[in-house]
């Protein structure tokens, strides 16, 4: 197996989390990063010969990262807020094989916005691919700033932490898609459509004990969690996943999930919107897209 890249270098604290393995530049703001996917990891696990709906927008996350770290002199320590993240997946492809699944990523940066020779803000798009063939295209909006205008912008919640204690009951795991109780992002409120965020304050994977918010890893699989639980139907496996972040999801604040089914433009195909709220304020908006034939 390959050995990972440093987890400075993607914001990963545990090992067993880091996708990407080796990165070259090809060109000005061209760039060829090599990742695998696990076939037993704990939380990205594949389910039904597919994998993980959210492991290409974890990839597509860390491959940003490591780029700005390395070829655009982001130092260590400063802080990345993600505005969006967009991708479109291959619906017939499936796991093979026994072992790591290698993927290889073009990454071409645009819009990029240099601050004192690093950057500030820019877009990554990427096309991912597993043995020659296009499994992933998407794209994510970076800005970066320094600890200290962090520090300003998050005022007294920078030393916020996960909040330790007992956890609200969970959806059923089969609802959700997911592997584990432990793994299911959402707690009934008794209402159609609506969940409270149920996140794990020590889970490995789901959150990084370093943050003072949620992570948006979270906020993503709670949408397609929700989508599934929405809709009632397993196979709600999404192609196409398009999410914005608004603002920070707080630790220790409720957090509601609602999703509802929205007109789709591609006949076969189901589409539903799921936001965040926090405190009366929009914390992410998610569209999902699914091919798979529902009642």
């Amino acid at each position: 197996m390959a050995v990972p890249v440093p987890h400075e270098f993607v914001h990963r604290p545990m090992t067993e989390d880091i996708l990407i393995t080796s990165w070259q530049r090809m060109g000005h703001d061209h760039f060829s990063v090599i990742a695998q996917w696990p076939h037993n990891h704990p939380y990205f696990t594949p389910n039904h010969g597919r994998h993980h709906p959210i492991l290409a927008g974890e990839t597509i996350r860390q491959a940003g990262l490591l780029v700005s770290h390395t070829e655009f002199a982001v130092p260590l320590g400063y802080h990345f807020i993600l505005d969006d993240i967009v991708y479109t997946t291959d619906p017939e492809h499936r796991v093979t094989g026994s072992g790591p699944t290698p993927v290889t990523i073009d990454v071409v940066c645009s819009q990029t916005r240099m601050r004192a020779g690093a950057l500030a803000c820019g877009n990554f798009g990427m096309t991912l691919r597993t043995g020659g063939r296009v499994v992933v295209t998407g794209q994510s909006h970076v800005s970066v700033t320094s600890p200290a205008v962090y520090r300003r912008i998050r005022g007294e919640r920078i030393t916020a932490r996960p909040v330790p204690g007992p956890l609200p009951a969970p959806v059923p795991a089969e609802l959700t898609g997911s592997a584990d109780e432990r793994d299911v992002l959402l707690s009934p409120t008794g209402r159609p459509g609506q969940w409270l965020l149920r996140v794990a304050p020590d889970h490995p994977t789901v959150v990084n004990p370093a943050n003072d918010h949620v992570p948006g890893l979270s906020l993503l699989d709670a949408a397609q969690q929700a989508a599934r639980a929405l809709t009632g139907s397993a196979s709600f496996v999404p192609y196409a996943f398009a999410t914005e972040f608004h603002r920070y999801a707080e630790h220790g604040l409720p957090c509601l999930i609602e999703a509802r089914r929205r007109a789709s433009a591609i006949p076969g195909t189901t589409t539903v919107r799921v936001t965040g709220v926090q405190d009366g304020a929009p914390v992410f908006t998610s569209t999902l897209t699914s091919f798979a034939p529902l009642p």
